[in-house]
């Protein structure tokens, strides 16, 4: 076997180098605090040309075809949701304590890299599974790359063409190629509409340069019979772009005041020993199905992932194979049984804080009656507001604004004052905030007049799965229950139903006769209602009909003891308000995604294996006006894992001036709001009384702002028309005719060497 080595991010630098700059962190001493790579990229409206090559890029570099260079055809995975951009930063992803935004989506790939000598160009082979339920898809892939990036080629020698074809579908749905020379950089690709029958997209690119910090190019876009334009040009200094009508002028200095900068990974270290902090979150198995195939998946706290070919074909009682990987070598396998139900329940334990160190953070509410809430205010709308502690007043920022394509927070014309005494007839605010720690509650009962912020709790809840041996035997349900029976009537087709509950208790805030409470029993991992019938519905098609519960149905707060809802003042009627006298309470949902399901595994002796929760940390932001509104202020993140961190306010911006917008405004992008600096006293987070340090991975960076008379000043201007590539440039690589074929998608039956990035073995 010929042993070769070749640059690692060869191919991620030559997509970035222009707009995207890559960075390193110098290594210092041997921790992972120290030493773990941190990447930097540059987001701008011309960014949304390149998304597909970015992404496609992003996992090519997941699949490390440099480090298993002639070693045959080999499995890995990687995770969609590291790689999509537009995951990650879509205008309504202001806020959700839905799980699924947190769990992995994992892409199966076949990779075959090989090079003969060092004299030849390695040559990429890759086919990619993007299945879905009842629809099948692979992108075929071939790269040959021929000279890595240096001082005088900053982009390398290389030719990347992909093909994403649909089983029984002629042709591409998407065909494209990229293409690094020392003259620059071309990218051209067609896609049919996503197959769905909206007409052509065609994205092309091309950039020339004249050294390692001075280009041009030009970037054409047709989309949805939509077409935009740009032409741009940069120095070492300065990046100008040209739409035809707005000329832009920005500074390409990181470290320029105006700069914004949004990180979108971290990891959290061990404060003494630099070491990352790690949970045991999940592992990775291998299914064997009854169609004869072998598919690899994972378990863990989130629950169940597998291929939609094999998820429809587990149960509970199946056993799958833990896939255990050592320092060398294949890894172990170890049966374990699957464990497994078509509903979680998550407990819910009271924290609290006081409504003075809650000041400035922005947090949801819904109101009802807007009487004295404030002039101009619409009834049965969500708003998103704050208290400020300075003028001892809630003050209304914006509304949720929800749509076909989610919801975005609206600004208003100008912040509103409201009276915390507005909230009293109604017990207080509930609302929901990333940033308090989900769910929240303020107690402001009686309240006339001022109020001591001091004094006043802002509860918050710690969110825990619920395992079958810690369910309660008995829990009862006032407001938003559901049986089997009313899932079944309200999701049929043709139903005129209001919801999917028991009548009485649908949007019940009122005291409620014992009559009216609902019964449920636990057993087997599953809510049962009177009937003993199991509390779940699954059926997606039926739940994305009724686009309110797409993403599954929710109980409303469920009771350990009934004699806990009693009202205060008639103890023959219930309250669902007593709840938050409570130290814990339970929710359960049901659901077709793996985040509405319960999956766990059983080992030899028959115990079931209890995957860590998220760590809840706390975040002291540094009191300085870089941070905004937030400066000084402790707020609470969860940690999942290494890269995952989530919880820091957001807000939008636009991608053309990269400054601060409504997130309701097109053009907009929902970012963290701030960074937390890499820096041993600045970046230090705590759970509990143990201290962490926070280091960022991979960072954003938005140019900042300038008048255009300042990049004319610097020489950089937008010079003669660009000729760009057009689809006579495209090869087909699923093509057997094709020059670069690299065939049907060979047979692996070994675990998965790769796992999003990490090479196993």
């Amino acid at each position: 076997m010929t042993t070769v080595s070749i640059r690692p991010t060869a191919l991620a630098i030559a997509v970035a180098a222009a707009l995207p700059g890559f960075a390193l962190a110098a290594p210092g001493a041997d921790s992972a605090y120290r030493t773990d790579l941190q990447n930097s990229h540059v987001e701008d409206a011309t960014s949304q040309g390149i998304n597909q090559v970015n992404m496609i890029t992003c996992i090519m570099s997941a699949m490390r075809p440099d480090a298993l260079v002639n070693t045959g055809n080999y499995i890995a995975l990687v995770d969609k949701n590291k790689c999509d951009p537009n995951a990650r930063s879509s205008s309504s992803n202001s806020g959700s304590d839905n799980a699924g935004s947190n769990t992995a989506s994992y892409m199966t790939a076949v990779v075959n890299s090989a090079r003969t000598s060092n004299d030849d160009p390695m040559r990429v082979k890759t086919w990619i599974d993007l299945s879905e339920e009842n629809k099948h898809a692979t992108i075929f892939v071939n790269i040959s790359a021929t000279e890595a990036p240096s001082t005088s080629n900053p982009y390398g020698v290389f030719r990347l063409d992909y093909c994403g074809k649909g089983d029984g579908v002629p042709g591409c749905m998407m065909n494209g190629f990229l293409q690094g020379s020392t003259s620059g950089i071309d990218y051209f690709e067609t896609e049919s509409g996503g197959g769905g029958g909206g007409g052509t997209n065609v994205i092309a690119l091309r950039l020339t340069t004249s050294g390692t910090d001075n280009g041009a190019g030009a970037l054409q876009m047709t989309q949805m019979g939509q077409q935009i334009a740009y032409s741009f040009a940069y120095n070492g200094t300065y990046f100008r772009r040209s739409d035809g009508v707005s000329d832009e002028c920005f500074s390409r200095l990181a470290d320029d005041a105006d700069a914004g900068m949004s990180v979108w990974r971290y990891g959290l270290y061990d404060a003494a020993s630099g070491e990352r902090v790690n949970l045991s979150s999940g592992f990775q198995i291998e299914f064997t199905a009854p169609d004869g195939n072998t598919y690899h998946g994972q378990v863990g706290y989130y629950g169940l992932w597998l291929p939609p070919d094999a998820a429809s074909q587990v149960s509970d009682g199946t056993t799958v194979q833990r896939v255990q990987y050592g320092s060398d070598g294949p890894p172990t396998k170890t049966p374990y049984t699957l464990v497994k139900a078509d509903g979680r329940l998550t407990k819910y334990t009271k924290k609290s804080r006081t409504l003075a160190s809650a000041d400035k953070i922005k947090f949801n509410t819904f109101v009802f009656d807007v009487t004295g809430f404030f002039s101009g205010a619409v009834a049965n709308r969500q708003y998103e507001m704050y208290w400020d502690d300075a003028a001892g007043v809630f003050k209304v920022t914006g509304t949720m604004e929800c749509g076909n394509s989610g919801c975005q927070t609206k600004d208003l014309d100008s912040e509103k004052s409201v009276a915390a005494s507005y909230f009293a007839p109604q017990g207080g605010v509930r609302g929901w905030s990333q940033s308090l720690g989900g769910e929240l509650f303020i107690p402001l009962a009686g309240v006339t007049g001022a109020v001591d912020s001091a004094s006043v709790n802002v509860i918050y809840r710690e969110q825990a799965l619920v395992y079958p041996a810690d369910m309660p035997t008995t829990l009862f349900c006032l407001r938003e229950c559901p049986t089997a029976a009313t899932l079944a009537s309200f999701f049929a087709q043709n139903s005129t139903d209001m919801s999917p509950f028991v009548a009485s208790t649908f949007n019940n805030w009122g005291p409620t006769d014992a009559s009216g409470v609902v019964s449920y029993t636990t057993g087997n991992a599953l809510l049962k209602d009177a009937a003993t019938a199991s509390v779940v519905f699954t059926n997606r098609d039926a739940l994305q009909a009724r686009p309110q519960y797409q993403w599954g149905v929710r109980t409303g707060r469920l009771f350990t003891a009934l004699a806990d809802a009693q009202c205060a003042n008639d103890a023959t009627k219930f309250c669902d308000s007593k709840v938050d006298e409570l130290a814990t309470y339970y929710q359960w949902e049901t659901g077709p995604n793996q985040w509405n399901q319960f999956a766990a595994v059983k080992d030899g002796n028959g115990d079931i294996v209890a995957f860590d929760a998220p760590l809840q940390v706390s975040y002291d932001v540094p009191n300085s006006a870089h941070y905004g509104a937030y400066a000084g202020k402790s707020i609470v993140l969860q940690y999942g894992g290494f890269g995952d961190l989530w919880g820091i306010p957001g807000e939008c911006v636009s991608s053309v001036t990269n400054l601060h917008v409504s997130c309701d405004t097109a053009n907009s992008r929902y970012v963290p709001a701030f960074v937390i600096p890499f820096d041993e006293l600045l970046g230090r987070v705590n759970h509990g009384a143990t201290p962490l340090l926070a280091k960022w991975l991979d960072r954003e960076i938005r140019f900042a702002r300038k008048d255009v008379s300042v990049c004319s000043a610097a020489g950089v201007t937008l010079g003669a028309a660009v000729t760009l590539p057009t689809a006579a440039g495209l090869a087909n690589p699923a093509d057997s005719a094709s020059s670069i074929y690299i065939g049907v998608m060979p047979i692996v039956t070994d675990p998965p060497r790769v796992i999003q990035g990490d090479v196993k073995y």
